[in-house]
């Protein structure tokens, strides 16, 4: 299976909160690392246990697209949550036909205001 068809079948299958399906799309050492918060997640158990553990509503998340590089793949997810929509860019590689180095970057939309010098009025 593609990288890119494995990152849709991980995130797909956190959506349904499916940990047993999403656990086969990880490689039994990979590592998730989420620049904006400084964390890092080894191996299969950790990366499924800290989306498992995540406190509940996390809200509806939808994979939005997926682009195949080969042996790496980039996704864009979206998070509808009562409180905010966030949109989460994800870049993983896969080693013997499984995700191993994953990253993803994570915003809120609406989150943050531009500065003065490129508001633009409203059309």
């Amino acid at each position: 299976m593609s990288a890119a068809e494995l990152t849709r079948q991980l995130y797909e299958a956190y959506a349904r909160r499916d940990w047993e399906r999403a656990a086969r799309c990880l490689h039994e050492d990979a590592v998730l690392e989420m620049p904006a918060t400084r964390e890092r997640l080894a191996g299969r158990d950790g990366v499924i246990g800290f989306q498992r553990d995540y406190p509940e509503p996390w809200g509806e998340l939808a994979v939005l697209r997926v682009v195949d590089a080969g042996d790496t793949a980039a996704a864009e997810v979206e998070v509808v949550a009562a409180e905010a929509t966030f949109r989460m860019a994800a870049f993983w590689r896969s080693r013997d036909g499984l995700l191993r180095e994953g990253v993803e970057y994570w915003i809120t939309v609406g989150g943050e205001e531009p500065p003065p010098s490129r508001r633009r009025a409203p059309a």
